[in-house]
Order: C-alpha cells, then structure tokens, then sequence
C-alpha cells in the first residue's frame, strides 16, 4: 500500500513537471509576425503575402507601344509558344512577322524596345526556314522567409508595371496585356499556348494546341487542332484534324473533319465527309454528306443527311431530321438507345434488323427472320425462331419499293423510329 502511493505521487510529480516545461518553452517560443512579411530588396510593397500595388498607388503611370520585326522566309512555317498572355494574329501583305503589344510604367521609360521586349519576356527571332515566337510571364522578383527564397510571376490578376529603369514596381489590374502577331498571308503556323485567349485571322495552315484557353478563329484551310478546357471557334476549312476535350467547338463547315472529342458540345454547319470518335458528347450537325465512327453515350442531332451514314456505340441516341432521297446506306450498331431517322423521302430502301427487347416503326411490313443459334445449328444443322410477337420480331427484313437504299440497323433495348 505504501509503495503504491509513493508512485501516485511520482507520477504525478512528472506530469506536473512536464506541464511547468512545456508552458514554460511556448513561453519562450518565437511568435507568429503580427504583420506579412515583405520581399525582401523591395522598397515597396508587391502584390504577395497581402501586399498589393496596383495602378491606384503608382504615380505617373504611362504606357508605350512597343514592336519587333523580322523577314519572314518564303515558305517557312512560324512558331508560337505563349503562356498565359492574350494573343492576336493578324494577316497582312508583307513578307514579315511583326509582333506588338504595350508597356506601362512610371515616370520616363527610356529603355529601347528590344529591352523592353527583353523585360515583358518576349522574343522573336528566325531560325533557318521558320521564325520563333515566344511569350511568357513577367517575372516578379523573389522574397524570403525564415531562410527560404521564393520567387513569383505576375499573372492574369493584372499587368506587371516598371519604373524607368524597367524593374518590376507592381501591377496594373484593370488592363491586359495583348500581344499582336502580323504574318504574311498563307502563313503557316504551329501554335502552343496556356492558360490565355488566342484570335486568328483566316489562314493557309493552322497547328494549335491549346489548353485553358478560349480561340476565336476564322477560315483555315488545313486545321489541326488540339484543345482541352476551352471554347473555339472557327470558319471554314477543307481538312480538318480535331481532338477536343471539355468545351464548346463551332465550325462554320468543314469538306473533310476528323474529330475525337470527350465530355464536349461540337457544332458543325455543313461537311461533306466526317469521321468521329465521340465519348459523352452533344454533337449538332446542321448538313453532312457521309458519316461514320463511334459514339458512346450522348446525343448526335443530325438537320439533314445527304449519303450515308455508319455508326457503333452504346448508349448514344441518334436523331435526324431529314433524309435525302440520294441516301444509299445506313448500317447502325448500338444498344440503349433511342434512333429516329424518318425514311419518308426515300422512296426505295431495304431494312435488316436485329435487336431484341427493342420496338421498331415504319411504314413498311415486316418480315420475320430466324435468328442463328449456335449450339442448335451445330447439333442439328437448323435455325432457331425468335420467340417474340409478330409486331415486333427480334430479326426482320422489310423492303419499301424496288429496295434500293442498304438499311443495316442492330439495336438492342432500343426504339427505333423510321417514319
């Protein structure tokens, strides 16, 4: 009894002494700053840990245009590598790339324009048969705390301002800075760019990929495109090469598109040839004159459809609204779907159907067909029937008039409408 009182009382004389030690070391803790730390070598307050200076607090603000030429080689292709800063792309007659944007600072900026091309972070030079652009952010500068440096960009919250000797002072947060490109017309041009808006003129050729970023576009003859979390925006082109991912994409019309596209709105007005691969889009095509592909899941809404039109999927519902009479096959593989294509203004076509639990309308009569069972066919050498009531066999043929037109449609769990 004795002794275990004696470590009662032992214990507790520790975890007194250990509650005296650790008041005692919060005590003589260093405390938090009760104001942000600045960056260090700055003579000002910079828009970081809280502080920020923007045009309210910069005296005397100017602004200056600021340019940069080069020949453009006949031929050549022109390189532009952008992050996160608005450009434009303008055509005109000469043989050069030219590129402007604008400049603003305090007091008197008397930095020539290759030094200031030098500080917003901008280049333009040629490089053997091609011209190289490039366009990044304005480096800020770098501060440190409690030993560890860091350093920082000005990004879209606003644009970097200088003083006169074209050191970083802060941002201007009601302005953007645009950067615009002239190029020769029929310009060939490969574009990368992030985080920014881009808008082009009417090209020859166009290589874009962009990400987080919207592009307003005009007529491009040959266009590759590449884009993810963004909208576009074009005109007309003969080919077209599309690989888009969450967004909106508009095109005037295209003789030749082939797209791959996931989780995306596509518009398109008028295409004599598409090919597509489509993964839980919304597709509205205004005209098209042969289709074919994939389409998992979503909808593909198509105004008028002119030749044929081939395509597998699952889950896809496919609506047109008007066939033409110069349509010569429809082969369709799907399951859970809804298919509405309205044959009424062909007035010769053959239908082959397959799919059970699904319905079918038309105006034409149908025709059951066995369906083939392997295990039966092999033991026996004989068809089995689909069990299923006669207005809605499992497998039908139907023919209206001399059965021109190749209808092949397969579709499970599906409604098929063909009026």
């Amino acid at each position: 009894m004795y002794r275990s009182v004696k470590t009662i009382i032992a214990c507790a004389s520790i975890l007194i002494g250990t509650s005296l030690a650790a008041q005692q070391y919060r005590g003589t803790s260093p405390k938090p700053p009760k104001e942000p730390l600045a960056p260090q070598n700055a003579t000002e307050p910079l828009t970081v840990f809280g502080y920020k200076k923007d045009s309210r607090d910069i005296k005397d603000l100017n602004s200056k245009e600021v340019s940069q030429e080069v020949a453009a080689p006949k031929g050549g292709e022109i390189f532009l590598e952008n992050n996160n800063r608005p450009i434009v792309v303008k055509t005109w007659a000469e043989q050069k790339v030219k590129v402007v944007t604008t400049v603003f600072f305090e007091g008197e900026g008397k930095l020539s324009d290759e030094e200031w091309f030098e500080k917003l972070n901008l280049s333009l030079r040629t490089l053997g048969n091609s011209v190289k652009i490039k366009s990044g952010n304005v480096s800020g500068g770098s501060y440190t705390v409690m030993g560890n440096t860091y350093g920082w960009n000005w990004g879209s919250d606003g644009v970097a301002v200088f003083n006169g000797q074209g050191q970083n002072i802060g941002t201007k947060s009601n302005a953007r800075r645009v950067v615009t490109i002239y190029v020769p017309a029929n310009s060939k041009m490969d574009v990368e760019t992030r985080y920014a808006d881009i808008e082009l003129g009417d090209m020859a050729s166009l290589n874009l990929d962009i990400t987080n970023g919207n592009v307003e576009g005009g007529n491009v003859n040959e266009l590759k495109l590449r884009a993810r979390y963004g909208n576009a925006n074009f005109g007309n082109s003969k080919y077209a090469e599309v690989e888009f991912t969450n967004g909106r994409l508009t095109m005037a019309g295209a003789d030749e598109l082939d797209i791959d596209s996931k989780y995306a709105t596509i518009e398109i007005g008028s295409s004599k040839k598409i090919t597509m691969r489509s993964t839980n889009d919304e597709y509205e095509l205004e005209e098209v004159g042969s289709l074919s592909g994939r389409k998992n899941y979503g909808n593909l809404r198509i105004t008028k459809l002119n030749t044929s039109l081939e395509m597998d999927g699952t889950n896809a519902d496919i609506k047109v609204r008007n066939v033409s009479a110069s349509v010569d096959n429809i082969t369709i593989d799907n399951k859970y779907a809804d298919i509405r294509i309205p044959m009424r203004n062909v007035k010769n076509y053959a239908v082959d159907f397959t799919g059970p639990y699904s319905t079918v309308y038309g105006n034409f009569e149908k025709k059951p067909m066995p369906i083939a069972d392997d295990k039966t066919k092999t033991e026996n050498n004989q068809l089995r029937w689909a069990e299923v009531d006669s207005n809605n066999p499992s497998r039908f043929t139907a023919k209206v008039g001399d059965g021109g037109a190749k209808l092949v449609l397969k579709c499970q769990n599906c409604t098929v409408d063909l009026k």
